[in-house]
């Protein structure tokens, strides 16, 4: 029997742009990235209303060129 060695998926953490569903505007926080796509890293606050930022959608995320 073999084993399956997956690699560990590595995450980096940046500053993006993310939509609040409450009052409806675009923050900054804080997101993990990973080959797959973003998503707000748990915790997180609204600078503006001060709600959960976990259901956020992640609208801009900074790229190197």
């Amino acid at each position: 029997m073999t084993k399956l060695i997956s690699k560990p998926e590595v995450r980096t953490e940046l500053t993006a742009s993310v939509y609040c569903p409450i009052c409806t505007h675009t923050v900054q926080a804080q997101v993990l990235a990973n080959r797959r796509g973003s998503v707000v890293k748990p915790g997180q606050h609204c600078s503006r209303c001060s709600s959960k930022l976990d259901a956020a959608f992640v609208l801009a995320t900074p790229k190197a060129a």
